[in-house]
């Protein structure tokens, strides 16, 4: 296994700065205590320009969090954690569960806990009502859109559009190119579940500014990444996290990207916002 660099980027709690003065010498504020960690491996733009073999294990990624979003190492399939589980959706518009000793290259892991419940989710008509209503649901219970939040939402779907990659060789073309070879699938009158992140602005580059949300179905046949959508009905809950770490590769081929390279143009084109 590839020698990792575990970096603490960023931590950002309330506590720290508004109780931290009453904290003794070597106490952690309460505040950061109980804060959700966001556990992501590897960076977007790693990902965008073609850095797709594994950087830890699946049983690895698993010790960090038991809900999230990512894929797997050569860029096989869509990848959904939930409840403890890693669920691969792969091109062919299959899910398998992942075995502890597949592989990630990019993936992004919490501990979920219910922090904020959302309204009533019935009648959303497509994917940017869906980030609207978690926009608002956002401002108004927390009114902070430079944190993280991890959202899970369960209903049933009049229509699901999904995507997925399909497994890569070397040479490791761009995943820009890649995408247009992606492969796609409507489903209708689907119940099921999706885990969506929320990324602040500043991270453009290092993560996906705004949702990214997968999806996997309530019998677990069908899911990848999100497209659109059409929710007849359903209810979820959101997670505020305020503790962002990564796990970066520390090997030749990481060391030679660019990764200040400004890719939002194709990385909005290969997320379809």
């Amino acid at each position: 296994m590839k020698k990792m660099l575990r970096c603490l980027l960023i931590l950002i709690t309330a506590g720290a700065v508004l109780g931290g003065c009453g904290a003794k010498a070597g106490e952690m504020p309460e505040a950061a205590e109980n804060s959700a960690v966001l556990y992501q491996v590897s960076t977007l733009n790693a990902l965008m320009q073609g850095y797709y073999d594994g950087v830890i294990s699946i049983d690895e990624l698993l010790k960090d969090g038991d809900t999230g979003i990512g894929t797997f190492g050569t860029l096989d399939g869509e990848m959904i954690v939930l409840d403890g589980v890693v669920y691969q959706a792969k091109s062919d518009g299959t899910v398998e569960v992942a075995s502890d000793s597949m592989s990630t290259p990019f993936a992004c892991v919490e501990y979920f806990t219910e922090e904020i419940s959302l309204p009533d989710l019935a009648g959303i008509s497509d994917i940017q009502q869906l980030k609207d209503v978690l926009m608002t649901a956002m401002e108004e219970e927390v009114g902070n859109d430079n944190v993280f939040y991890m959202t899970k939402i369960s209903g049933d779907f009049s229509m699901i559009h999904v995507r997925s990659v399909p497994k890569q060789e070397k040479p490791y073309r761009p995943l820009s190119e890649i995408a247009e070879e992606q492969q796609e699938y409507i489903y209708e009158e689907q119940p099921g579940t999706l885990v969506a992140l929320y990324c602040p602005d500043y991270v453009e580059g290092i993560n996906l500014p705004g949702w990214h949300i997968h999806f996997i179905s309530e019998d677990k046949t069908k899911g990848g990444h999100v497209l659109d959508l059409a929710l007849k009905s359903g209810s979820g809950a959101m997670d505020l996290i305020t503790d962002y770490q990564m796990i970066l590769p520390n090997d030749e081929e990481f060391a030679d990207l660019e990764l200040a390279t400004d890719l939002s143009k194709k990385t909005n084109a290969v997320e379809g916002k």
